[in-house]
């Protein structure tokens, strides 16, 4: 019986393994069986045999909690934990084992719609959650939240992981969540009512009467389409110059980048990704571009799939950069979703800059250092781009 449990046990881990094993080579594997014996190839039962001496630590772990802990807990429980931990083990932020929870809401606000409060944070160097969008319409707008307020608590919990909060502040459509801030030294508690927000990614408008402006405060599904059509629309009114707003964009798909960045710019490499085998990938423009002169605004949470789009700029002399250097997240994840409706997300390769300069850990430098003064009523940095197309 012990062996029997032992083997169950295996299977659960590495079932995928045992699964490529065991039936897709079925017609060769598996002929005959005979109450507790089973026939199969030498090379599976070795393999087998392996597979058990590695885990067979984490199996009397197991086997020990399950007979004699005080605490109880089921096996789901516990083999969440096991992911989780495996993935932690990176020391990687970026890599993380989804549960179904978790991927379910992930799901949610990579395509664009979720039910929240409706804001994004980021997270500063000394650990601060500090939100850095506010959405129109959206219960944190009604609830009095604003750009700059330190997230301190959801539901009177507070958190070392951002994205632990973020989860936390999503919930189902009507449900009730209290958000505790700090805004001027002052704590505040607010309780939100949870609505299913739109995600729109891409905000436009013409400033002193002749410039265009765009700001991207993310990089969606949908953020390239939605881009392409307002900067058609400003360049019908005749802009006589655009403003491309890239600051607390804290990225998103890889993809939607790059088709921004190929709107931007003639013909030339955008970036390329470099795995751990040194395998590159180059990404490149083509000729058609927008002709009007432009300049970009970054800071410091301007991240990814943004600081793809103003390496590509700077490197290529596309236009020029207004603000801060950018926040350093030159890494590309892959999320991989399973059958049981989990998912992993890991790290899987970097980009770099055109002319080669790695971002991850350094950031993107602007052409134009310009610090914007927390609270200041004027923005320094829009002002300066408005000189430069000037």
């Amino acid at each position: 019986m012990i062996k029997m449990k032992k083997r169950r046990f295996v299977l659960l881990i590495v079932g995928v393994v045992i699964a490529a094993l065991l039936f897709g080579f079925a017609g060769l594997n598996l002929f005959a069986s005979a109450k507790d014996m089973v026939l199969v190839k030498r090379s599976d039962y070795e393999t087998l045999n392996q597979i058990g001496d590695k885990y067979s630590k984490l199996y009397s772990l197991q086997k020990s909690i399950d007979e004699k802990s005080l605490w109880d807990t089921d096996e789901e429980t516990q083999m969440n934990a096991i992911y989780k931990a495996l993935l932690d083990s990176l020391g990687d932020k970026y890599s993380r084992y989804m549960n179904k929870e978790e991927y379910k809401a992930w799901s949610k606000y990579v395509n664009g719609t979720f039910t929240g409060i409706g804001l994004t944070f980021t997270t500063d160097k000394k650990g601060n959650f500090i939100i850095t969008k506010v959405l129109t319409d959206s219960p944190a707008a009604s609830g009095g939240l604003k750009e700059g307020d330190k997230l301190l608590k959801v539901d009177g919990k507070t958190y070392s992981d951002a994205d632990a909060m973020m989860l936390d502040m999503r919930g189902d459509e009507g449900t009730k969540v209290a958000i505790t801030y700090e805004r001027g030294g002052r704590q505040k508690t607010f309780n939100l009512i949870r609505a299913e927000v739109a995600e729109q990614s891409v905000f436009a408008n013409v400033i002193d009467k002749k410039y265009g402006y765009i700001q991207i405060t993310g990089f969606e599904k949908t953020t390239a389409e939605q881009f392409k059509a307002e900067l058609a629309n400003l360049e019908n009114k005749n802009v006589k110059g655009l403003i491309i707003d890239l600051r607390n964009n804290l990225g998103g798909f890889m993809d939607q980048g790059i088709e921004i960045a190929d709107m931007l710019l003639p013909e030339c490499t955008i970036t390329h990704t470099e795995d751990k085998n040194g395998k590159k990938e180059f990404y490149n423009s083509d000729e058609n571009c927008t002709k009007l002169k432009y300049v970009v605004l970054v800071n410091e949470n301007t991240a990814s799939a943004s600081e793809i789009v103003a390496a590509a700029i700077k490197d290529n002399g596309g236009g020029k950069l207004v603000g801060t250097t950018t926040y350093g997240k030159g890494i590309i994840q892959s999320t991989v979703a399973f059958k049981d409706g989990t998912a992993m997300s890991l790290t899987i390769m970097q980009y770099l800059s055109p002319k080669n300069n790695k971002i991850h850990g350094i950031g993107v430098k602007p052409d134009y250092q310009v610090d914007q003064k927390k609270g200041a009523k004027k923005d320094y940095q829009l002002e300066k781009a408005i000189d430069l197309l000037s």
